[in-house]
């Protein structure tokens, strides 16, 4: 091309030196508004916002951590109440146990202490047939002739104990039931205390069970212990009882011990950046501090305030105290976590009551670090102006050549493509033109590109909706299938996907040569008089809510399926053989803790029965797993259903 050719033509130029003028102008103005609006941004606002969101973020904190601490102590309360309300019920009804056969039980010693035959606690079948362990009991010689309903009293709570006490066992060290009469009864599979105690022992003397007294206790509350360290558990804990009284007569007590040395852990580990958290007692008692935890081990007790003489703790304590009664005085809106000021030391105080014991949980956030961060967002803005002023002028010498030079250029390019038939080039943006201009050039490459698509449309309109029909019937055809495999009410995986897994996983355990998965079978329990009682839509509400929660028990990697009518078929391939019992007892723990209600069933709630068959080398096809695990699970329903069957 001759320099001629090459040369932008004069009236092309003028329209570019107007253009460029006005852009110039624009973007110096709103450069300058920029950098002046952000380097106006006062201190104080910058302080006020990174206290609201240091504040807000510790709150939410902390309240996180109230719950997450308080759980334990809420789970502690409700399962007493689960005892009591159980063991009233039995109590009430004369007709149970009328005349207990004590004896087979308890055997008085040479030392004229009542215990709990020591098969107890080594392990003996019931007449039930099922496997009592772990419990030891105790009644002092003070108590020459034990009373037939001291007896009745004492063999009922054995037998719940005996029920609830290994399935509270994995939150819980032991559930202790004690009498007035200086009896008590524990569920501890690791310590038999009944068989270890002195024969003259009276529990009643000692603060823990007199507390629970008709005199020391009025109005029948609930009572948690100090804080204390066990030295037969070698933990740190918390006694919880709950006084249990039938018309006015003090019966038993129920009790947990609560292992809190997971929140000591957590109290150093777990804090906010800059921050640390602490413990203390309403009544002026050191709980936990990491400043202070070698001295707390050292005397097995949480430490009064006053005899440990520090005064920064006696100050923070005074402040929540009268913080406390403000709120009381004032409520305001309902709110788990306040701040309290420590002017004095410079930091802010985020409280929360742990539910539970009478203790608060308190994390200390210093006021240095908001002051930081603000002096530090304020640098950052200025910077940030600066550096945007800065980022403008190079923009401008960019744009100075791209708004005129470049897109000329661009639209000479463009059009020797038109000219070589490549339409689809422009059309498809392959060719680079100032489409997104707002002026005068953009609306010539605008309708320059428009021009370019509609032959390009003409040549592709059929071969795209021949690629747009095929796309769909192959997207129906994946959805039919994965319909085909899932059921419809409770959108589990059916029979047939069922059958295909499980010939898939038997066929790679017999070419492993190991015991590589495991099969479970569940019966939700008496689900036809569930139907009858409540209705088939009430019927295929709890299937469906069953089965949701079955598939989050399980987690990933292993399937749940409807494997017909009311029972649920696991393939469990990612569990380790030792746990594979636990992990489904887990699975029948957590539907009977749903507590859906169901009144024809002799538990009162929906139930799993379940049969366990694990893979074996030695079997001739999946069918061998499906009758032994159905089998299993015909043995759990004969022996009273919900259970388990390994």
């Amino acid at each position: 091309m001759s320099k001629a050719g090459s040369r932008v033509p004069a009236p092309l130029m003028r329209l570019s030196g107007t253009l460029l003028g006005g852009f110039v102008v624009r973007l110096a103005g709103w450069s300058m508004l920029i950098v002046l609006a952000l380097t106006a941004i006062g201190y104080s606002t910058i302080y006020d916002r990174e206290e609201r969101e240091a504040l807000d973020s510790l709150k939410a904190h902390l309240l996180e951590r109230g719950r997450t601490e308080s759980a334990i102590f809420q789970l502690a309360a409700a399962n007493m109440d689960t005892f009591r309300d159980q063991f009233l019920a039995l109590y009430a009804d004369p007709s149970l146990l009328p005349n207990p056969d004590f004896d087979r039980f308890f055997q008085r010693g040479d030392d004229g202490a009542t215990r709990l035959r020591r098969e107890y606690f080594d392990g003996v079948v019931n007449r039930d047939g099922i496997l009592h362990k772990g419990m030891s009991g105790f009644i002092g010689n003070n108590q020459k002739n034990i009373p037939a309903e001291l007896q009745r009293r004492l063999i009922l709570s054995y037998h719940l104990l005996a029920e609830y006490g290994p399935a509270w066992q994995n939150r819980f060290i032991n559930t202790t039931i004690s009498t007035p009469e200086n009896a008590m009864l524990m569920y501890w599979p690791s310590f038999a205390w009944g068989r270890e105690v002195e024969a003259d022992l009276d529990i009643t003397a000692f603060s823990v069970v007199r507390s629970t007294l008709m005199a020391e206790n009025p109005q029948r509350l609930p009572v948690w212990t100090p804080l204390y360290h066990d030295h037969t558990a070698k933990a740190w804990m918390v006694t919880y009882q709950l006084p249990v009284d039938h018309q006015g007569k003090h019966l038993i007590n129920a009790s947990h011990d609560v292992l809190v040395n997971d929140l000591m852990d957590r109290l150093i580990t777990d804090h906010r950046p800059g921050s640390y958290n602490f413990v203390l007692a309403a009544d002026g008692h050191l709980v936990a501090h990491p400043l202070w935890m070698d001295r707390l081990r050292k005397e097995l007790a949480t430490i009064n305030l006053q005899r440990l003489g520090d005064p920064g703790l006696l100050r923070i304590h005074a402040l929540i105290r009268d913080s406390v009664e403000r709120r009381k005085a004032d409520p305001g809106p309902p709110d788990n976590v306040w701040i309290v000021e420590d002017a004095e030391d410079g930091a802010y105080l985020a409280v929360t009551r742990l539910q539970g014991p009478d203790w608060w949980f308190i994390a200390r956030y210093p006021k240095s670090l908001v002051a930081a961060k603000a002096h530090q967002a304020a640098s950052a803005i200025m910077a940030m102006g600066a550096a945007y002023f800065l980022a403008m002028l190079t923009l401008v010498f960019i744009l100075l050549r791209r708004q005129v030079a470049g897109p000329i250029l661009q639209l000479k390019a463009a059009s020797e493509r038109v000219a070589a038939g490549e339409y689809a080039a422009v059309a498809d943006g392959q060719a680079p033109l100032p489409i997104s201009a707002k002026d005068e050039i953009g609306l010539l490459a605008r309708s320059f590109q428009d021009m370019a698509a509609r032959v390009r449309d003409t040549a592709n309109s059929l071969a795209e909706q021949v690629a747009l029909r095929t796309e769909a019937l192959d997207a129906a055809n994946k959805q039919l299938e994965e319909w085909s495999l899932h059921d419809g009410l409770t959108g589990a995986h059916n029979h047939r996907a069922f059958d295909a897994d499980l010939r898939g996983v038997f066929d790679l355990g017999r070419r492993q040569g190991k015991a590589a998965f495991a099969l479970v079978l569940a019966d939700i329990d008496h689900f036809q008089t569930y139907n009858e009682a409540y209705g088939n839509a009430a019927g295929d509400q709890v299937l469906c809510t069953l089965f949701r929660a079955v598939a989050r028990q399980v987690g990933q990697g292993d399937r749940v399926y409807r494997h017909g009518g009311a029972r649920l078929a696991i393939i469990l391939t990612a569990v380790e053989p030792a746990l594979l019992e636990g992990q489904v007892q887990q699975i029948l723990d957590m539907v009977t803790a749903m507590a859906l209600p169901h009144q024809a069933s002799a538990h009162g709630i929906v139930t799993l029965s379940a049969g366990l068959a694990r893979f074996d080398p030695a079997m001739t096809g999946p069918a061998d797993m499906v009758r032994l695990a159905e089998h299993r699970l015909e043995d759990a329903r004969r022996a009273g259903r919900n259970r388990l069957v390994a």
